[in-house]
């Protein structure tokens, strides 16, 4: 039989000569395809798209955290998982010790085990869209809880402002057994002498009534008001600090009213 003859006995035979320009062999087969073809026009198998390791490498590197290297190697459902718990930062983990991996896996190794299905330019675009928009879902969780941590703890450091008064209505009280209307009624010695905080200001008020007073530096608790009332208990005082205008998320828990 002749080599024509035998060519045409067995079609998946491999070419004779290299393949031409813009040409490739089927990955199958062995036959000459055109080098951007998914398919082999003969045997009908899928053809192996190569792997970029440096591709690969940048793309876990900045991208692992939300699984964009898994939807370059095809691999959907783990980079789902991967964009799904990435705020656990256990995605991360995982994808900086793919990396590692990679770097030492040799680029014949890798297209071995694996093949792309998307091109960088694509993968690195997603990406960069997922994480702008991931991003954007945690600064509008992170910012609002950031500002009201910051409220609470201006609040805390506006209450220990008002120990020292608490303590003067204490001292009148238990020497003269009964409230004190206003300032002009302790004794000197007894008037904190210590600068009011910086974001509220105490002023002693009928039956030592304590009313603090947020000013304009407290931001969004300005001229909001929490009221320490003392409530004699045989020979001391109690404290309700549930009264006054501020927000109950942003008093501690002693000073919030029971629902």
């Amino acid at each position: 039989m002749t080599p024509t003859n035998q060519a045409a006995a067995n079609p998946y035979a491999p070419p004779a000569s290299a393949p031409a320009p813009g040409h490739r062999q089927c990955d199958a087969c062995g036959a000459d395809i055109l080098a951007r073809a998914e398919i082999c026009p003969k045997c009908g198998v899928r053809q192996h798209s190569h792997v970029s390791k440096a591709v690969l490498l940048l793309v876990t590197f900045f991208f692992g955290g939300i699984g964009a290297h898994k939807f370059y190697l095809g691999k959907w459902w783990q980079g789902a998982l991967y964009l799904v718990f990435f705020w656990t930062w256990i995605p991360a983990l995982a994808a900086l010790v793919e990396f590692v991996v990679y770097c030492f896996t040799s680029s014949e190794r890798l297209n071995e085990k694996y093949s792309a299905h998307a091109t960088a330019a694509l993968v690195v675009v997603i990406a960069g869209f997922v994480g702008i928009f991931m991003i954007g879902i945690l600064a509008a969780v992170a910012v609002p809880a950031y500002q009201d941590y910051t409220l609470r703890a201006r609040t805390a450091g506006a209450i220990a402002s008002v120990y020292p008064w608490r303590t003067a209505v204490a001292e009148y009280h238990a020497e003269h057994k009964r409230l004190p209307n206003s300032v002009a009624e302790l004794p000197r010695d007894l008037v904190p002498q210590d600068p009011a905080d910086r974001y509220a200001t105490p002023s002693l008020g009928a039956d030592g009534v304590i009313t603090l007073t947020f000013q304009p530096a407290a931001g969004a608790m300005a001229g909001k008001t929490i009221v320490f009332r003392p409530q004699a208990e045989q020979d001391r005082l109690a404290w309700d600090c549930t009264g006054g205008t501020l927000a109950p998320k942003y008093r501690p828990g002693i000073c919030r009213a029971p629902r």
